[in-house]
């Protein structure tokens, strides 16, 4: 059974993902307002083991699942390593709102023996393993450019999806799905990172072309402040006109066709997240390794353009 800390993304993400995929779930009382308020959820209001507080949730639990904001989720997890209750954790990315604490954070994660998976879902999605592919035929270059009005310019709201401090921004919240993403494809550094918002720490576009031992470069663009939505791959090769392999209004398309009306389109990815506890742990620590290492090349190598 699995708890879940945070009624926001926790609730229309990861409560039917968990569910799904075959989980119990155990929520405070306080969160059934959180689905009661919304149609596609509370259908699996009677399916949730409703408990008192927080703490009776988590004693009942063997797994935990935190869509906390990084800082609160750095605070979090030194508690829930520590309860021999949880044996299993899902962590929102960032883990923490610098790649140094996330590192420190995970190594006692795994000093303390708990199994644990990273919401990195990009690695879900149907374009990857065209990626893929398309990486393993020689081509001279990838772009990815990936625009869209983050809710938090849209709505005009000053919240900690803006700092770069706090873990958001166009690097630490929305790109580092694609620093995990390219960091399994074998990309290890970044020729080149700039970043730009109306204040320095305020990344709202980020550019950079990432490297990597017998990869042709990939040339990433973020814009989290465009009215267009889009998310372009393309594949260049010598001589030829540039290939799409995907154009689609976002990296998670739309909701599967089988799934509840409403339902948010990541429930999809996040479902095979929690399903992958049912694989080896094999090279999981290596891969998250890399993945930070990745991250801390593109914040050493980031210049701020005006």
């Amino acid at each position: 059974m699995f708890t879940i800390l945070g009624s926001g993304f926790g609730s229309y993400g990861y409560l039917p993902a968990l569910i799904e995929a075959g989980y119990r779930v155990a929520l405070p009382n306080r969160y059934r307002s959180a689905l009661d308020d919304r149609p596609e959820l509370s259908r699996y209001s009677d399916e949730v083991v409703w408990c008192s507080d927080v703490e009776t949730a988590l004693r009942r639990s063997s797994g935990a699942a935190v869509a906390l904001r990084p800082h609160d989720q750095a605070l979090w997890i030194p508690r829930l390593i520590h309860l021999p209750g949880i044996q299993r954790l899902i962590l929102e990315k960032p883990v923490a709102p610098t790649p140094e604490l996330a590192a420190s954070l995970l190594a006692q994660v795994e000093k303390a023996g708990k199994r644990y998976r990273v919401g990195y879902t990009f690695r879900f999605t149907a374009w990857a393993d065209k990626l893929r592919s398309a990486l393993a035929e020689s081509a001279e270059s990838i772009t990815v450019d990936w625009t869209f009005l983050a809710h938090h310019y849209r709505a005009d709201i000053i919240n900690w999806k803006r700092s770069s401090s706090a873990g958001g921004g166009a690097v630490r919240f929305y790109g580092i799905h694609m620093i995990a993403v390219l960091s399994e494809l074998g990309y290890d550094d970044v020729s080149t990172s700039t970043v730009s918002g109306p204040s320095e720490d305020e990344a709202q576009r980020w550019q950079a072309t990432f490297t990597g031992p017998g990869l042709c470069p990939c040339d990433l663009s973020i814009d989290s402040r465009d009215a267009t939505t889009t998310f372009d791959v393309s594949v260049h090769k010598s001589g030829q006109a540039p290939v799409t392999l995907v154009s689609q209004p976002g990296p998670f398309g739309s909701a599967d066709p089988g799934a509840v009306e409403g339902q948010d389109a990541r429930v999809g990815v996040l479902r095979q997240l929690c399903d992958s506890f049912s694989e080896s742990d094999d090279r999981h620590t290596e891969r998250q390794q890399a993945i930070l290492a990745l991250w801390r090349a593109v914040e050493a190598k980031s210049r701020r353009e005006q």
